[in-house]
């Protein structure tokens, strides 16, 4: 039982612990991430210049690259949230197109049974005004002597 709740104990240090070299890895790996892309930039910027004249400083830069990185990020953030809002928007108009396909589904069926009930109501008024008919023979025709004939 104590032995239990040692191992226990020191599983759920040994998690605490992995967890933490997780997320510094994770931190170091962004940070090394971050700054090889920095340093992928400045090499871009900084291509070898040939020809006269001075050249620039790459302090006049650097502002206007973090300023096209922080206008990248705003862009990016606002277009995330403009598809989070679209997404939504999407997700109820299926759901009231949903719940509206249910409501014409049940109004077709009542209806078609109501045109069902009405077909056999007209169907049943004509047997009932055909059956009398059918009933009441015409009488024989009698045969009658007429002039024309010579006897």
């Amino acid at each position: 039982m104590a032995s239990s709740k040692v191992v226990r104990q020191s599983e759920v240090w040994n998690d605490g612990v992995e967890s933490q070299e997780r997320e510094s890895m994770s931190m170091s790996m962004s940070m090394s991430m971050s700054m090889s892309l920095q340093d992928l930039l400045n090499d871009a910027v900084s291509a070898p210049h040939r020809g006269r004249g001075k050249r620039k400083t790459h302090e006049v830069e650097e502002p206007l690259l973090d300023k096209a990185t922080l206008q990248k990020q705003r862009r990016m953030i606002k277009n995330r949230e403009s598809a989070a809002r679209s997404r939504e928007r999407k997700q109820a108009y299926t759901v009231e197109l949903e719940t509206l396909v249910t409501q014409l589904e049940a109004e077709n069926a009542q209806l078609l049974m109501e045109a069902a009930d009405r077909r056999r109501q007209r169907f049943n008024q004509l047997m009932e005004s055909l059956i009398p008919v059918e009933e009441k023979r015409k009488p024989r025709q009698m045969l009658r002597r007429v002039n024309s004939a010579q006897w």
